[in-house]
């Protein structure tokens, strides 16, 4: 069952965290693999080119704890550190990270340096952060000179088999370069929004490791398609297992979208539905004796959202089907604004392509008869 939030996206495991985490929709969006580019640079280009704009960020936030030898005393407050990834965006001093980096910092800081020179560290301060997609941007008062901004790519032009390169701090290894190609496209991961997924992430073979987080992901033109996020371990019992091959990277242009409204206004907007669902497939549609054969049948509806509103209906009764666990009993959508849901990515695609405030006509199936029920959109902040 998915989340539709209109821009959904990112959780991750590095060094911030110790959750293990598994992966529930892997659909691979059919690419041509692609070999490097005539023109690509080499790492060693891509290295020296920008390797100065990513920098260690170093998060502060305050836990309260029990003395386990002690239980009537009285908890006493410690200080905890976590050590992160980012990456210049512009002679301003905006960075990106990622969100779960600095999420209840009370202090953080970015440190800059170079292979041949001490590195220097400022106090940062969190413009915004959106949970929805696991973006964070800090900003610096550092001088011009130390600031290098890392050009931004085009996630949607990134093919499987591309050759991508990922700079960052893994274990505190301060720009430790690795490489690697696209696994995969279209991966969803989950974020810290919970039920929300973030959709269309990058899945590399490049190796990610606990501290490369907010880090960048960069192709052989040495622009950034992605924020790498998180890693899948093959040991549950083990949240610092190290990698696998198996690493993803949150797409740039989602994290653009996003950094240019938190730099705006500190704090970034997704236009939602509100409900939760199964894709229908020729297969679940037999199983359930449903009367369409695609579309998105809903399982819960969120209270207070624009598709209770409406008056969309959600499931009553949960069930296994063929492996899958589906809540039976709901609409189905089947169309928005007339164009044909065949995967939950046209539902959500169609969604995130509109403002708050604006309508969409959704055309569902209730008990089996065909109708049509217009939605009011509203803004998801995070």
């Amino acid at each position: 069952m998915a989340a539709l939030v209109g821009a959904a996206s990112a959780f991750t495991i590095n060094s911030t965290h110790t959750d293990t985490r598994t992966i529930v929709h892997t659909e691979t969006q059919a690419s041509p693999v692609s070999a490097s580019s005539p023109t690509g640079l080499s790492v060693n280009q891509i290295y020296r080119k920008d390797a100065p704009g990513v920098v260690v960020v170093t998060a502060t936030s305050t836990a309260t704890a029990q003395n386990p030898a002690d239980p009537f005393a009285a908890p006493q407050q410690q200080q905890q550190q976590a050590l992160g990834s980012g990456f210049v965006i512009d002679k301003s001093g905006h960075i990106l990270t990622n969100a779960h980096v600095v999420l209840n910092a009370s202090k953080v800081q970015v440190a800059f340096g170079s292979d041949t020179q001490a590195a220097k560290t400022y106090n940062a301060t969190v413009v915004g952060l959106d949970k929805t997609t696991d973006v964070a941007v800090l900003k610096v008062d550092a001088p011009s000179d130390a600031l290098t901004p890392l050009p931004l790519g085009n996630s949607s032009t990134a093919q499987v088999g591309d050759p991508v390169v990922a700079i960052g701090n893994p274990l505190g290894e301060t720009r430790t370069v690795t490489t690697g190609i696209v696994s995969a496209l279209n991966r969803d991961i989950g974020s810290l929004q919970g039920d929300v997924q973030i959709r269309g992430a990058i899945q590399t073979d490049a190796a990610i490791n606990h501290g490369n987080s907010g880090g960048p992901l960069i192709n052989d033109q040495g622009q950034v398609i992605g924020i790498t996020s998180q890693i899948l371990s093959d040991d549950p019992n083990n949240p610092q297992s190290g990698s696998i091959g198996i690493g993803f990277a949150v797409p740039i242009n989602t994290v653009r979208t996003v950094a240019d409204q938190i730099i705006t206004s500190g704090k970034a907007e997704h236009t939602y539905l509100g409900i939760l669902g199964s894709e229908v497939t020729p297969a679940l549609a037999d199983a359930l004796n449903l009367s369409v054969d695609h579309g998105v049948l809903i399982g819960k509806v969120e209270a207070g959202s624009p598709a209770a509103k409406a008056g969309l209906k959600a499931g009553t009764t949960q069930a296994t089907i063929q492996g899958q666990t589906v809540v039976l009993g709901g609409d189905v959508i089947t169309k928005i604004d007339g164009h044909e849901i065949t995967t939950f990515d046209d539902l959500a695609n169609g969604i995130s392509s509109k403002k708050p405030g604006d309508t969409v006509q959704l055309e569902i199936v209730r008990d089996g008869h065909t109708m049509t029920v217009n939605v009011t959109l509203a803004a998801h902040t995070s």
